[in-house]
């Protein structure tokens, strides 16, 4: 549940970037990670298409990274099962893979405008956008996955 939340928040704020106004009454770019993977699955498809089949594999992306991270992962994380402890864990956690996405999967989904190194052609709005749109599912994902500390600790 807490992966489905964390996907689906992250993601419809991602669609509301432009309202962000950073710096000269300009807001940052839109992020709408079902059209862009999309895009990069059925490139040839029609854009309902792409978006409902991006949409599924972004989905169902986030539950397993989330599945991952809870899992796999969060058990070996130093800190104690604490409200504080979990949202450190679940933001390093999606920090990790907003580094991923800005130096591998957004170059993919744009070869042919060269992204460049960390996604910096596309300016460092649409960066701090992805960097934004991850820590939001992290701030999700940890503050809903807290799981109690093991009995006798």
């Amino acid at each position: 549940v807490a992966g489905f939340v964390a996907t689906h928040l992250a993601t419809v704020t991602g669609y509301w970037y432009h309202g962000l106004a950073l710096t000269s009454g300009k807001g940052l770019p839109d992020l709408g990670w079902p059209g862009f993977n999309g895009l990069l699955l059925v490139p040839t498809e029609s854009g309902l298409a792409q978006f409902w089949t991006g949409a599924i594999f972004h989905f169902l992306t986030g539950m397993a990274f989330s599945l991952g991270f809870a899992l796999l992962l969060f058990p070996l994380f130093p800190w104690k099962n604490t409200v504080g402890g979990n949202l450190l864990k679940a933001l390093i956690f999606a920090w990790v893979l907003g580094t991923i996405s800005a130096v591998w999967w957004v170059p993919q989904l744009f070869p042919a405008i060269n992204a460049g190194f960390f996604s910096s052609h596309l300016g460092w709005k649409t960066v701090f956008g992805i960097y934004l749109w991850h820590t939001i599912y992290g701030v999700n994902l940890g503050a809903l996955y807290s799981p109690l500390p093991p009995e006798g600790v």
